[in-house]
């Protein structure tokens, strides 16, 4: 068939389509019913091969399909219609039937949910709102779909969305954006959101798509990497800082300088100098780390929680030294080797511990799938290690992440409280983590468990998923872009495994 008979024929079955997704209250069923529809797009445009969507939609693996079910969906429905303005914006919570906004009852039913009940914090929550750091995966997901169907749709509408937050939804008084653990931008209202925390700016995670950005919006990226040494670090001359600081006016802290967040902040600056070649950034790197090791060395480690007077401590900090790795080949050669030199240290202090306090102490299965907060399941753990892991080879974290698969391996997901989208994603990711590392069979078939576990649980009737297996609408923050990031590396490895696409785990 001709290239323009093609695009004729697929052009007739996507008006097709979309006249049936138009019509009102029918846009699940029209998915569900159709689930074939985007794939089979694809396969007329020539973008597929006839063997791809045949492992695609098989018995053994339609996790392709969920994916792209999910991201058109959010495409379609989950973009700000609210409002004056209308914007590219992913919105953070959606009712799973009407496919809108929370509103009305449901709305007051799902912001009543209590901190006790699944882990999450009312200041932590986006109601009403976006939040890029909440979506990343999301944005992963479809820069990866452009790759793996050819569809660049997909890539240009992430793009969109980017460059329209970071050009319209940064503080012109700092520079910080309102995103992270704290704050948003209200879509109803086109302003930030408004609530306890909402002036609050802090990392939820962090931001690996900085390359991306600054291709997007340099400028704004220019002011924000600025404005974060200038208004989130509270001393130049120690480093020292608080993990919190005002958005909206100047407000740095100190005596909270988690190690976490300063290596996301030393990547942000390492790509900012990258970008400029500015001198500021060097020194902001330089001084945070030094503060961070004087912490290490002199001070009894590094805050785990609360602050410098009365927090807790720990003697290493593994997202640290990944961030650090990260950064360091953009840096001059002095600093690249100071910032890995740092790293080495953590990677050493984990191995003795290791050495010292022997394997893995088994916990309860309830420990394994809880949310609570501050003390959410220990899944995720494995998959940090696995990031410094890849950077090193070193066996003790090796050792560490077999031996948290190996409890994950043959467990059912225990649902006596809530358990989040993102957890069984993160069991997932994890499988495939031990699969990496052994090949072992029995790793990847639990993986393909845990993802009919999940998909059962999270996405039997329609193709967003549940905020909670308890709790019926879509929400961002309880991360079910990472169950859907999860069951497209599962595809991936099965039915694509050189596909060339970079997933990265960001829950560290």
């Amino acid at each position: 068939m001709s290239t323009q008979c093609r695009c004729k024929e697929a052009c007739v079955i996507l008006e097709t389509h979309k006249q049936q997704r138009s019509q009102k209250g029918l846009a699940v069923k029209q998915l569900k019913d159709n689930r074939r529809f985007t794939l089979l797009f694809l396969l007329t445009m020539g973008f597929m091969s006839p063997g791809i969507l045949d492992a695609a939609t098989s018995d053994n693996a339609d996790y392709l399909q969920a994916v792209v079910d999910y991201a058109q969906m959010m495409l379609e429905h989950g973009r700000d219609t609210y409002g004056d303005v209308h914007t590219p914006l992913f919105a953070e919570e959606l009712d799973r039937t009407t496919l809108r906004m929370l509103e009305g009852d449901a709305l007051k039913t799902a912001a009543a949910i209590p901190r006790e009940e699944w882990g999450i914090r009312a200041p932590d929550r986006m109601l009403g709102g976006a939040n890029p750091q909440h979506c990343l995966n999301l944005y992963q997901i479809l820069y990866a779909l452009t790759t793996i169907t050819g569809q660049t749709t997909y890539a240009e509408e992430a793009d969109a969305s980017l460059k329209y937050f970071f050009e319209h939804c940064q503080s012109p008084a700092t520079g910080l954006f309102y995103w992270g653990e704290h704050a948003g931008w209200d879509l109803r209202a086109n302003q930030p959101l408004e609530h306890r925390a909402g002036n609050i700016h802090e990392f939820y995670r962090p931001w690996t798509l900085w390359e991306r950005s600054w291709q997007l919006a340099p400028e704004a990226c220019r002011r924000f990497a600025v404005g974060l040494w200038e208004h989130q670090i509270g001393d130049h001359n120690t480093g020292d800082f608080s993990r919190h600081a005002g958005i909206s006016e100047h407000g740095p802290g100190v005596n909270a300088p988690y190690a976490r967040h300063g290596g996301f902040y030393i990547e942000t600056w390492a790509q900012a100098y990258a970008e400029t070649g500015s001198e500021i950034f060097v020194r902001a790197i330089d001084a945070v780390l030094k503060g961070l090791e004087r912490a290490r060395l002199h001070e009894g480690g590094y805050l785990v929680g609360g602050s410098t007077e009365n927090g807790a401590r720990r003697s290493h900090d593994v997202s640290l030294a990944i961030s650090l790795e990260n950064a360091a080949s953009n840096m001059p050669a002095e600093l690249a080797e100071e910032m890995r030199a740092v790293a080495a240290a953590n990677d050493a202090v984990f191995t003795q511990e290791r050495n010292e306090q022997g394997t893995t102490t088994t916990p309860s299965d309830a420990n394994l799938w809880s949310n609570a907060y501050g003390s959410g399941a220990r899944v995720g753990r494995a998959n940090v290690l696995m990031l410094r892991y890849r950077q090193t080879a070193l066996d003790a974290y090796r050792q560490t992440i077999l031996e948290e698969a190996v409890l994950y391996r043959d467990r059912e997901i225990i649902l006596d409280s809530p358990v989040w989208p993102g957890t069984v994603g993160d069991a997932v990711w994890l499988m495939l983590n031990a699969y990496e590392l052994t090949g072992e069979d029995s790793y990847l078939n639990a993986a393909k468990r845990f993802a009919q576990q999940g998909t059962k649980l999270f996405l039997a009737d329609a193709p967003l998923p549940k905020a909670s297996h308890a709790h019926d609408h879509y929400e961002a923050v309880t991360n079910g872009d990472m169950l859907m990031m999860a069951l497209m590396r599962l595809w991936l490895t099965t039915q694509q495994p050189e596909a060339g696409v970079t997933l990265i785990y960001t829950d560290r």
